[in-house]
This record gives C-alpha cells, structure tokens and sequence, in this order.
C-alpha cells in the first residue's frame, strides 16, 4: 500500500517507502537528530534549536553518498556500495531500514517483532537532484482547503480536520528527459471551405477550396518532461500536479529527506519506453498542429507520420509531493498538491443530484454542436438550390417575369441585390461564423470541470525555446512563412508512391538501447 493511501504509524513507511529518521544527520551542537524545515530552508534541531544549512553538513551514516551525475541509460547496475547493503522489512510496523549486509537482527527495533524478511538491495536509488519542499504540512493543507472553496457543489462534509491530517510529504522518484524530435510528418492541408469538416464531407473540391496530401519536416526540443519511477503513484495524479520549476533542481543532499519519506524508483526509462514516447509523440502532434505550412489549415495524419528522438539527457531526482487519500460514501479518493508550486489536484465529488445536472447541460452542448453542423451543411447547399429553383420555372413564368423586370427595373434590381447579399451571407459569412462558435464549444467542452483531475501538461509548458526551430513542407514550393519559425531547405518527394526519398540514418553508434527505442517510430503507435 503506498505512502497516501495509509500513512505509516509511529514516523514509519509502509511497503516500497524509505525513511530515513532511523540513520538521521545529527546535530552538530547536541547530537540530536536533525530535521530539514521547508520554511527556513535549513536542517533544525528539535532539542537545542540549532540551524544548519544542508549544504554545509556531511552525512553520517549509510546514507552518506552524494551520487556525481550519471548518463542514465535505463541499465543501470547496482553501486558498489548498494550491493553491500540490505534491506531490512518489518510484516508487522512496515518499518524498513537500510543496513550494512552483514548486520543481523532478530527482532524489529521500533516495535518489538520478530517478523523480519531480509533482502538485498537490487537497485540502486540515491537520485542526482532534488527540489527540497517549499512548505510545511500546515501550509499544504491550507492550500487544499483553498482548492475545495473554488470547487462547486462540493459535499459539505467532504473534509474533516480528522482526514486532513493524514496528508503526507512525500519525495518522488523521477526521471527528467529532455530530448531532441523530428518528424516526418504527413496529412492534409486544406484550402478555403475545406477547413470546415461539414463542406470537406458533403461537397467535392474546387478552385479556391481544395484539400492537398502535404508532407513536411518538423524539428524542436523537449525540455525537463517529467516520468515518476513509482509503479503504486497513479501516473495521472503526478501529470495533474505539474509542471515543476527545474530552475530550483539542486544537486541531492541526504539533509533535505529529514522529516519527510521517500520512495525508491521501481522503474528504470527502459521499462517506460511506450509510456515516455507515447507522451514525447502527443507533444510532437501538438506542434505539429500549429504549423500550416501555408494552407489554412494542416491536419496530420498519425498513420503516415514518423518520429526521432535524439541527443536526450536524463536526470535522476526527487521531487516533492504532498499526498492524501479520503475515504468518502464508499469511494476512495487521492489528491496531490505540488510540494514547490502548491497546485492541488485530484477528483472530487458532487454533492447529491448535481453531477447528472452537469451531465445533462453537457450532453445539450453536444446536441447544439451536432445540429450546428448539420445546419453548416445546408447553407453551404443554399446557392445550389436557388439555382436549381431558377431553372424549374416554366417557359411561360419566365415570360412573365420578363415582363415585369422591362416595367419594374429598378424594384428588380433592389430585389436581386438584396437576394445576393442574403445568399452571400447565408452561404459565406454564417458558415463561418458558427464553425467558429462550435470550434469555441468543442474548447469549453475540453475543459475540464472543477471536480475532474486536471489534465496533462501540453507541449508548451516543456518546449525549448532556446532550440532553433525547423519547419518546412517538403511536397512543392514553400508558399507563406509564418511569423516566429525558421524554414529550412527544401527535399522532394515521389509523389507516385507518396514516400519520402529515402534519407540515410545516421544514429550514434554508442546510443543507448533507451534512445534506440525512439529512432524511427510511427506518431502515436
């Protein structure tokens, strides 16, 4: 059970957690043990009242190693220094301690058991940085009040002070990637009308409205996506927490874990392959989204389109968390507020009768949009069907008629005027207009209620704005530039068999079996 979902009793872990209270930097002044204050940003002695800055104090203990920074490549062996330690676990407290291999106990320390399982450690888990908590457990808990207030139609006795005090602080394992992409990337680009998917579905290309297969080459950089390296944290709750600031990232320190548990990583970037790249392939959509390459407007197609990821670093680190699981009417709820920024995320639920009225507004919303694209498709028809209502009239209607423009010309004149700027503007103008009201629709739609988890972080918030970015379509000359990229040069492709020439691949030959996992992969696959 992870940290949340129970927190330990008496200081201690449950099963996966470290602490590290038992193995504790002392005082220099009292010898008492130190813990780190997320206030003042400094260790503090409970018993003598000393301040010590962490980075002026040297570990004693197990724990004293602070790791050099490390080329991870998702193979990493167990240290030296690792392999010559153990783990040893109490069934009975779930209290866990690290120790030399040759140490033996025959009963728990802390509660007395004598259920102990030994095992050896089989990773290594000192990290390479750290972002040290920005505040206290009282300041976490304000924060989630805070949240609540803005959340509506909340229960009333959602929340106690009894249940808010089993919030905990914990440090996550997790690996920071930063990586280069290009992508060969192919769809539609669409001219005119034809951005609007009602007139693409029901009416067939024409001179100024038509849809092209365009193929391009996009190329950025990716900065500090963050991966948590714990199986038991729900990956959705750490997504809904972020972003971090890395600017605060510091090199690890034992000190700053002083108070507070900390998880080992259970998976390496090798184990997440699919999971890291399926997320780096849903950021390089998104760019790809905002390029046009000169139509009005560019759909890629995730079928044809390909992705590389190359020259990625990897960091190791801890970042903190503040973590809470409430039990309420049968249901289990877990929240996450962000122990730097303070962001509060989680699911929460609707007091009674009010998630079927949302669920009933939300489904009319949808209906609106159905019925404002079936109305686009009709005006788009208008101007065919008056000329088709032209052409039924009778020989003798239109000698009538005939007669009546020679009496009345100017009246006719105002007529057919006023009946061209209604088409006009019935067929051109109105179209337009609700295209856009349902692109706006579909956008609130998106968003999320004040009772969902937030949602994951989009490409803007880890894109690298100091990496040249590359963009140009590869299929005929360039047509506009867009304001704020930088276009590369030119390749053709064979249009015959809508490949693109065959480029040679030239990969790192000392690429690690992580970095060879995202050479050449189909967008979203």
């Amino acid at each position: 059970m992870a940290i949340w979902d129970k927190p330990a009793k008496g200081g201690f872990g449950s099963s996966g957690t470290e602490t590290f209270s038992a193995n504790a930097v002392k005082c220099p002044n009292c010898g008492s043990n130190l813990i780190y204050d997320s206030i003042r940003g400094a260790c503090i002695c409970s018993n003598c009242g000393g301040l010590f800055d962490p980075s002026t104090l040297d570990k004693v203990g197990a724990f004293g190693f602070v790791n050099p920074e490390k080329d991870y490549d998702g193979t990493i062996e167990i240290s030296e220094e690792d392999a010559k330690r153990v783990e040893i676990v109490c069934n009975s407290c779930g209290a866990q301690i690290v120790t030399d291999k040759n140490t033996a106990s025959t009963f728990c320390a802390f509660c007395g058991s004598p259920a102990l399982v030994t095992r050896r450690l089989t990773r290594e888990f000192k990290p390479d940085y750290i972002i040290p908590f920005k505040f206290d457990k009282a300041k976490a808990i304000s924060l989630f009040e805070e949240h609540c207030a803005t959340v509506s139609h909340l229960p009333k006795n959602f929340r106690s002070k009894k249940i808010l005090e089993k919030m905990t602080g914990l440090y996550v394992p997790t690996w920071i990637i930063s990586t280069e992409v290009e992508v060969n990337v192919a769809g539609k680009g669409n001219k005119g009308k034809m951005v609007d998917d009602a007139y693409s579905n029901n009416h067939s290309s024409s001179g100024g409205n038509y849809q092209m297969l365009t193929f391009g080459k996009v190329k950025f950089r990716l900065k500090n996506v963050p991966f948590d390296g714990e199986i038991k944290i729900p990956n959705r709750l750490m997504a809904a927490c972020e972003p971090f600031d890395y600017s605060e990232l510091i090199k690890f320190r034992p000190e700053y874990l002083q108070g507070y548990f900390a998880e080992k990583y259970d998976e390496q970037p090798l184990d997440m392959t699919d999971r890291i790249y399926k997320r780096f392939d849903k950021y390089a959509f998104q760019v790809c989204e905002q390029i046009t390459f000169g139509y009005d407007s560019f759909v890629p197609d995730t079928n044809a389109s390909y992705t590389s990821y190359n020259n990625q670093n990897i960091k190791y680190a801890l970042l903190p968390c503040w973590f809470l699981n409430v039990e309420f009417d049968g249901k289990s709820y877990q929240y996450i507020v962000n122990g730097q920024t303070g962001k509060v995320a989680g699911d929460f639920p609707y007091a009674k009768g009010w998630e079927t009225i949302e669920r009933t507004s939300r489904k009319a919303k949808i209906n609106a949009i159905s019925l404002n694209t079936g109305l686009r498709a009709g005006l788009y028809l208008l101007p065919a069907l008056l000329l088709c209502s032209v052409r039924l009239f009778k020989f003798g209607d239109t000698f009538k008629w005939m007669k009546f423009v020679y009496n009345s010309p100017g009246e006719i004149i105002i007529v057919l005027v006023t009946m061209g700027l209604l088409t006009y503007f019935l067929a051109e103008i109105l179209p337009k207009i609700l295209h856009s009201k349902e692109k706006k629709d579909l956008e609130s739609l998106s968003q999320a209620s004040s009772h969902d988890i937030a949602e994951e972080q989009g490409a803007e918030a880890y894109f690298d704005t100091t990496f040249p970015v590359v963009a140009y379509e590869t299929t005929q000359d360039f047509v506009s530039l867009e304001e704020g990229w930088k276009y590369g040069e030119e390749k053709q492709y064979d249009f015959l068999s809508a490949q693109p020439e065959a480029e040679e691949q030239s990969y790192d030959e000392n690429a690690t079996e992580f970095e060879k996992q995202g050479h050449g992969r189909r967008m979203m696959h």
